[in-house]
């Protein structure tokens, strides 16, 4: 044991407090997310088999399964390497699930962007940060993520170069041949395009073949290094992704003010009120319209525009809040408009299934029907919110959720496949090329059962005469939910059709 010697008492007594250098520091507390010197060679570790893996499991396959498969590994290698504890690590396991079910169900634009997002958003949270501040943090993770996975390549390349492990000087081996190499690269190009002998040396060395270097490859492998790196460090990179603080500024009277507000109100709602009876009048009644126009016309002219303007609508009565929080009477105009804005979405609907009625079904007028369901919801939480007086922040997580949801629902609906369903069963203007050439293979079980049914075949009718292609997997990592239930329907009309 070394001797403690205590300097500034009386030199007796220095080695009489022996007994204080036996005395063990308390153990330092680890910090979440860190893990020691030993996190540099796991990290670059996990980084090559991360690489090695995405090259088995998604380079020239169709994706499918295996996306999900590497996104969810992804996940928990984030997970772990974040060090947090068990409580969070299972929150965040589960929203990891939640983000690459829809790339099992199929893989397309819709579900990549939810996986995307999902785990980004997992990713910030095992960094911890404060829920409030996670969908930000998640937007600036897709651009501090790549700008630090380069930062610490170059600082590595450059550490490798400092450390010279074989003890060279390299500066000064470039200086002294630096010029003799590049000169003597150029005689030599020049020597042997002016000796017939040389050159024909020199091709005969060129027909020598080295191994080929996939560049394509080499760029997918550096763009999933941009993709992984930054799950790896998320933790270090935690004052990076945490927004600033909103600036708190003070309110200026500008073009919407209270004045402004209280006339548009008055005007808006003498507008809509006119919209809307002659909505009753025209759609839910027995009234006739001008010669050569049919409701399915008026119908199809009025959707879209009315769907516009109760978007407008809700986006000025977010603007006009603060004001009719101050004036009772505001407040109460507010109210009538967002209802009156209600009922025009509700008329977008009914003019569009009117339509549908008659010209069936299309990509187009399904997604417009969601978007009126999600755009009623929405100025049914403005409702709720200008009534219990709650701020823009609780009506925008609200809104932002009902949009979230419908969204992740989408990714698990064959869109396709109801819109061929629609068109095929009922007594609509039938469009043969529309639902062979311009539908997916989400189509196929319907075009089968309506063959079936009336004993001809559908898509000979087009110019083609083909119909929509049919994927079949070559192995288990082009596999996907959707696809195999798809063929196991297709297989079951077939079998029914053989054997009626």
């Amino acid at each position: 044991m070394k001797t403690a010697i205590m300097r500034g008492v009386p030199l007796a007594m220095q080695h009489d407090g022996w007994w204080l250098g036996g005395i063990d520091q308390p153990p330092q507390r680890r910090r979440t997310g860190q893990r020691g010197d030993r996190a540099g060679p796991v990290r670059l570790a996990l980084l090559v088999a991360l690489i090695a893996l995405s090259d088995a499991l998604v380079w020239q396959v169709s994706a499918g399964v295996s996306l999900a498969v590497f996104c969810a590994i992804l996940g928990g290698v984030a997970i772990w390497l974040a060090d947090v504890p068990a409580r969070v690590a299972w929150q965040a396991g589960g929203g990891v699930a939640l983000a690459v079910l829809p790339l099992v169900e199929l893989v397309q634009p819709l579900s990549v962007v939810i996986c995307m997002v999902g785990l980004s958003l997992v990713v910030v949270f095992v960094a911890g940060i404060r829920r409030g501040a996670l969908t930000r943090s998640a937007l600036r993770l897709w651009w501090v993520g790549p700008t630090a996975t380069v930062r610490d390549g170059v600082q590595a390349a450059r550490q490798l170069v400092e450390a010279n492990p074989a003890g060279w000087d390299l500066g000064r081996l470039f200086k002294a041949w630096g010029v003799p190499v590049v000169l003597g690269g150029v005689f030599a190009l020049l020597l042997v395009g002016a000796n017939p002998v040389l050159d024909r040396w020199w091709q005969n060395l060129s027909d020598v073949r080295l191994p080929e270097v996939d560049l394509w490859r080499a760029l997918f492998w550096a763009m999933i290094v941009l993709l992984v790196w930054p799950c790896m460090v998320v933790a270090r990179l935690r004052g990076q992704l945490t927004p600033a603080p909103a600036r708190q500024t003070v309110r200026r009277v500008g073009m919407i003010n209270a004045g402004s507000v209280a006339r548009s109100l008055v005007l808006f709602n003498a507008m809509f009120a006119v919209q809307t009876v002659m909505d009753i009048v025209l759609l839910y009644g027995d009234a006739g319209l001008p010669d050569g126009m049919s409701h399915a016309t008026y119908a199809h002219r009025g959707a879209y525009p009315l769907l516009l303007t109760a978007l407008l609508a809700g986006l000025f009565a977010v603007l006009a809040r603060p004001f009719a929080e101050e004036k009772p009477m505001l407040r109460v105009l507010l109210l009538v408009w967002l209802g009156q804005t209600l009922a025009l979405v509700l008329a977008s609907v009914v003019r569009l299934d009117t339509y549908v009625d008659v010209y069936g079904l299309t990509r187009l007028r399904l997604a417009a029907l969601i978007w009126m369901g999600m755009v009623a919801a929405g100025l049914g939480v403005v409702v709720w919110q200008v009534a219990a007086r709650k701020h823009n922040g609780w009506m925008l997580v609200r809104s932002g959720g009902i949009g979230a949801v419908t969204l992740y629902v989408c990714a698990f609906i064959s869109f396709d496949g109801i819109i061929a369903r629609y068109n095929l069963s009922r007594p609509v203007v039938e469009d043969a090329w529309y639902i062979c050439r311009e539908l997916g293979e989400g189509a196929l079980p319907a075009i089968a059962t309506y063959d079936v049914r009336t004993g001809g075949n559908l898509c000979v009718r087009t110019s083609s005469g083909s119909r929509p292609y049919l994927f079949r997997p070559d192995d288990w990592r082009e596999w996907g939910f959707r696809n195999a239930r798809l063929r196991r329907s297709l297989q079951a009309i077939e079998t029914k059709r053989l054997n009626p």
